[in-house]
């Protein structure tokens, strides 16, 4: 079984993209162009950290769909672990991987105020919480049809801690343009 790294693939597509692109466009735009360039690699980045690679040939590991429907269910998973074990590996394990969740798409809520002039709370919080969902989808659907090589879930808290992130992105991009303003005034 061969394993596709699509973070490998994105960096190549994008080392092509920027080549043709300064080709094209010189230094035109060229710190909103290198943005775009790292939002571009960041995404192929989550994409790769998402699925674990695409399997080929498919995956001979089960296709059973895992759906964790239950809101907040890591906080309750940390309890458990914390008074099974105390702080053993499988709490601090389950805290990184809370954690992980949470900071994914922090960048996301920098990245759509910079490059698409999203500023509105609202407006983030629902586009990254549809990115969230789509991601969880595609994990789902993925592992279904066995092209992942680890199964993925479903999972309600992923969706809550991804958006959290986000909207946290959103208010450091924030908090930063109003500190910038700042500066420039007593400038």
């Amino acid at each position: 079984m061969y394993i596709i790294d699509l973070s490998l693939i994105g960096f190549y597509l994008l080392v092509i993209y920027i080549i043709v692109d300064f080709i094209r466009k010189r230094t035109e735009n060229l710190g909103k162009r290198i943005v775009l360039y790292t939002f571009i690699f960041y995404v192929a980045n989550v994409l790769q950290l998402t699925t674990g690679g695409i399997a080929i040939p498919q995956s001979i590991i089960d296709n059973v769909v895992r759906i964790q429907p239950i809101p907040f269910y890591f906080v309750l998973d940390l309890l458990n672990h914390y008074e099974r074990s105390g702080l053993d590996w499988h709490f601090w394990n389950a805290l990184q991987h809370s954690f992980h969740n949470f900071i994914m798409l922090l960048p996301l809520g920098i990245y759509l105020p910079v490059l698409f002039q999203t500023k509105s709370l609202k407006k983030v919080t629902i586009i990254i919480f549809l990115s969230s969902l789509t991601i969880e989808t595609y994990q789902l659907i993925l592992s279904y049809l066995n092209v992942l090589w680890i199964g993925r879930t479903f999972n309600v808290d992923d969706l809550i801690l991804n958006t959290a992130g986000g909207v946290v992105g959103l208010l450091i991009y924030l908090a930063g343009e109003k500190a910038l303003k700042r500066i420039e005034v007593h400038n």
